[in-house]
């Protein structure tokens, strides 16, 4: 199962989800759905991400067993 650190990382720059959307130009409640791991974003938005936040994706996304 696909799982992301987005809140870890939006946590480092200090902000709250509306304006780590807005930096990342997305929705906010679209970022919520990925935050919440109730969605993925697709590869080229996961690229964008780690670009806009200078990491690698693998800093972003990890991969866990489904009986985590």
């Amino acid at each position: 199962m696909l799982k992301n650190k987005l809140k870890t990382w939006r946590h480092k720059y200090e902000m709250n989800q509306i304006e780590f959307a807005s930096f990342l130009g997305v929705n906010q409640s679209h970022y919520n759905r990925w935050e919440n791991q109730k969605l993925q974003p697709t590869l080229e938005m996961a690229l964008r991400i780690s670009e806009k936040l200078k990491c690698t994706v693998n800093d972003l996304f990890y991969i866990t067993s489904e009986e985590e």
